[in-house]
């Protein structure tokens, strides 16, 4: 078991930990003040899974869980968490293990994951991976990443609860929130962060052409998976440390 219980984790890759380097940096504070583990996913600093490296936060949160870590806290990382935020632990209810909030197509959005290491989560997680090249129904879909499928197979899932959107806001400006999250919303209105961000995009989707889609092999992801576990030993059990 790690010394610390509760680990938070980012992914930044393909260009990303240099954009989003404010945020990431706000990760960290918040770890650091509520005594949480911290991690910031940056290497490698290119990815071969291009736009389908956002699968790594399902695999990586699994490896997190055997390494010992109690609770795992993901956050994308354009996601800029406020001094005010509360600790993780106020949202723990009875029988609820992950927690997500809807972002602003009223769907849960992936970008803040909240889970305990419970069975029940691990399986789903696993249910989520091996089906990851099951078409998603029309009103789950987002177009590309993981996220569509834990739209899906959220449904009914008596452990997941619903999280206050001041825990990953994605579109409202007024919000007093905790963690302020642009995605591909409404709150994304700097032209040039926008431009820089469609350049990387385009450019972590012609890596993704370039190699087999995710959805079309499961070695990329494990391999990719290894490869970041290999760079930081936070996601092994002590024992391998």
């Amino acid at each position: 078991m790690k010394n610390n219980s509760t680990l938070i984790f980012s992914i930044a890759l393909n260009g990303y930990q240099w954009l989003y380097h404010k945020e990431l940096d706000s990760h960290h504070q918040y770890a650091s003040k509520q005594g949480y583990d911290y991690q910031a996913v940056t290497r490698p600093y290119f990815s071969k899974l291009g736009v389908e490296c956002c699968w790594l936060k399902l695999t990586l949160m699994q490896q997190a869980f055997n390494a010992g870590y109690e609770v795992v806290v993901f956050l994308d990382a354009d996601a800029f968490v406020q001094a005010s935020c509360p600790p993780i632990e106020t949202v723990f209810k009875p029988h609820k293990y992950f927690f997500m909030a809807k972002g602003y197509t009223q769907r849960f959005n992936s970008g803040v994951l909240i889970a305990k290491n419970e069975s029940k989560v691990r399986e789903w997680l696993n249910l989520l991976i091996n089906h990851r090249n099951h078409q998603v129904a029309e009103q789950c879909n987002v177009g590309w990443g993981e996220n569509g499928h834990i739209i899906e197979f959220s449904q009914n899932c008596s452990f997941i609860q619903e999280l206050n959107n001041k825990w990953n806001n994605t579109f409202d400006s007024e919000l007093d929130d905790y963690i302020r999250h642009e995605n591909f919303g409404p709150l994304r209105t700097n032209f040039l962060y926008n431009l820089i961000h469609k350049l990387i995009s385009r450019t972590s989707r012609l890596l993704q052409k370039i190699n087999k889609p995710i959805s079309k092999t499961a070695l990329q992801l494990e391999l990719e998976t290894q490869k970041i576990v290999k760079y930081y030993a936070i996601f092994r059990p002590v024992s391998q440390a």
